[in-house]
């Protein structure tokens, strides 16, 4: 009966000392997460794109509130911005891509102010990181607000 035990536990043993089991593995999936690693994969076109968890008339009320509180625009300023919004909606790598606006570095700030406004891009069912352009055009005391890829 020994004999029997054993081999059947040394026949299995190779199965588990060989499997991708780790119990270490959860852990490096949390730090991964913290870190807010892109892994250098950032999509430039995705199946949904980034899109606002809040109506995009309530975002350019937002971003125009504050842009007024910083004199920041002038009527018929419209620029565009193209940044990445990661896979837990942190934006990052803003630049302007078009257009004239007073105040260049207060319109990223503002974007930055309102990241959290942010979810992510979908492809293949997972949030990934991807690029986004944002174009503003301020006319007549309204924010127009226009996202794309």
């Amino acid at each position: 009966m020994k004999t029997k035990f054993l081999i059947v536990l040394i026949s299995i043993a190779p199965l588990y000392g060989f499997s991708q089991h780790s119990l270490w593995s959860n852990d490096t999936a949390s730090k991964r997460i913290m870190q807010n690693d892109c892994d250098d994969k950032i999509f430039t076109k995705v199946e949904n794109i980034a899109s606002l968890n809040v109506s995009t008339s309530h975002f350019g009320d937002s971003l125009l509130s504050f842009l007024k509180s910083k004199k920041a625009f002038r009527d018929g300023d419209k620029i565009k911005f193209k940044f990445i919004v990661t896979n837990h909606s942190q934006i990052f790598d803003i630049t302007k891509e078009s257009g004239e606006i007073k105040k260049e570095d207060i319109a990223k700030e503002a974007i930055l102010k309102f990241s959290s406004f942010w979810n992510p891009a979908v492809q293949n069912g997972r949030a990934v990181c991807s690029y986004v352009k944002l174009e503003m055009d301020f006319q007549d005391n309204i924010l127009y607000v226009t996202i794309t890829q």
